[in-house]
């Protein structure tokens, strides 16, 4: 009998797990950092070694699908469309260098989802400008001097860029500053 155990048993979940992407992605990130901390230099190697590995491998795995997906015709862009509208699905696409829309079609798509709601509160949203993954946003109209303008933007904009854009580097708005959005 190996000391391992089997492959299927090294990818099931482990029990209690959750599916939210948000809590997957923050184990994930602790899990690295566990990595990165071990003291043996060797097994930090090999345990990167084999994170970047599986990732490949998954990698790979998703763009073939979506390759088979996209040669679907208009069903595979129905499909298409349902799966960027799923949270982990998009994140996936994203983390993989495969989502079809880069960046700043995501967040331009993210600002006009968020724009009647704006609207709705006497103002509006403007996107100053975007460089290296780095978006500067205006609020216009009433918004800009509304005392809740940045609890407006918290909840509206803010949400509505990071499930959009959770590989955007920094989110400026003209006299707020936030915290980057991180991945």
């Amino acid at each position: 009998m190996s000391p391992n155990p089997p492959f299927t048993e090294c990818v099931t979940p482990p029990p209690g797990s959750s599916a939210d992407p948000r809590q997957m992605a923050r184990r994930l990130q602790e899990l690295i950092e566990q990595i990165q901390a071990q003291p043996n230099p060797a097994a930090r190697a090999l345990l990167q070694e084999c994170l970047q590995t599986l990732l490949a491998f998954y990698g790979e795995g998703l763009e073939r699908i979506l390759q088979q997906v996209q040669a679907s015709g208009a069903e595979g862009k129905k499909i298409l469309d349902r799966l960027l509208r799923d949270p982990a699905a998009n994140a996936l696409l994203i983390i993989h260098g495969l989502h079809p829309q880069g960046l700043e079609e995501r967040l331009h798509g993210a600002l006009e989802k968020v724009r009647p709601y704006m609207q709705s509160h006497g103002g509006n949203i403007e996107l100053l400008g975007f460089e290296n993954d780095v978006a500067r946003v205006k609020l216009e109209g009433t918004c800009k001097t509304c005392p809740s303008s940045t609890i407006t933007l918290e909840l509206a904009v803010r949400k509505a860029v990071e499930e959009a854009c959770p590989d955007l580097l920094g989110f400026e708005v003209e006299g707020v500053a936030l915290e980057p959005v991180a991945v």
